[in-house]
C-alpha cells in the first residue's frame, strides 16, 4: 500500500499486513525519518471534509456570466506547479472548468492556506479566466488579489503557498 508521510510529503510503500488487528500504526517514514500514523483501510470508517460554501454548478458549458466554455481544438492547456508541495506537478486543463483547492476541487493541492474550493480556471475560445470563489486568503496575479483575471500562456497565479503556471502548446497531430 502507498502512503503519504505527513511530515515531508513523501510517498513510501507499506505491506498489507502492517496493521494485523490495529485500526492505526505508527510508521518511520524512509525519507525524513519521524514517525506518522496510518489508518487501516478495511477497519477505518471513511470522512469526507464537507464545505457549507455554495460554487456555482457549471453543468452546461457556460460559465456564471453566460460565456460559452470549451476548450481549444488545436492546444493543450496545463497547470504547472512552480512553489508548493506539489512542486513539479503538472496537471492538465482536461475540461472547459476546473476548480483549485484542499477538498471537494478537480485539482486538490495540499495546502491549508487554500480553501477547499479556492478558484477556478474556465476556458472559452481564446480567453483563460481565472475566477476567485470567495476564497479566505484570495487568489493573487502579480501580487495582487483578484476577483477574475485573464491569463495567458506564462501567467502565474498564487493560492496559499502553491504558485502556478499557465502552459499552453499545440496538440499533437
Amino acid at each position: 500500500m502507498e502512503v503519504r508521510c505527513y511530515h515531508c510529503l513523501s510517498m513510501q510503500t507499506v505491506e498489507d499486513n502492517i496493521f494485523g488487528e490495529s485500526e492505526k500504526v505508527n510508521v518511520p517514514c524512509s525519507s525524513c525519518g519521524k514517525a506518522f500514523q496510518i489508518i487501516n483501510p478495511r477497519l477505518a470508517t471513511f470522512r469526507s471534509q464537507t464545505t457549507r460554501k455554495t460554487v456555482p454548478s457549471i453543468t452546461s458549458e457556460f460559465s456564471v456570466e453566460g460565456l460559452p466554455l470549451n476548450l481549444p481544438d488545436n492546444q493543450e492547456i496545463s497547470l504547472k506547479v512552480l512553489e508548493g508541495h506539489e512542486k513539479g506537478t503538472v496537471y492538465p486543463v482536461n475540461k472547459p472548468r476546473i476548480t483549485i483547492g484542499r477538498a471537494n476541487s478537480d485539482v486538490i493541492i495540499n495546502d491549508m492556506l487554500s480553501s477547499r474550493i479556492h478558484c477556478a480556471v474556465e476556458v472559452s475560445d481564446r480567453t483563460i479566466l481565472l475566477r476567485d470563489l470567495e476564497s479566505t486568503n484570495g487568489t493573487l496575479v502579480e501580487d495582487a488579489r483578484i476577483q477574475t483575471a485573464l491569463l495567458s500562456n506564462g501567467s502565474v497565479f498564487k493560492i496559499g503557498g502553491h504558485s502556478f503556471q499557465v502552459v499552453i502548446i499545440p496538440k499533437a497531430r
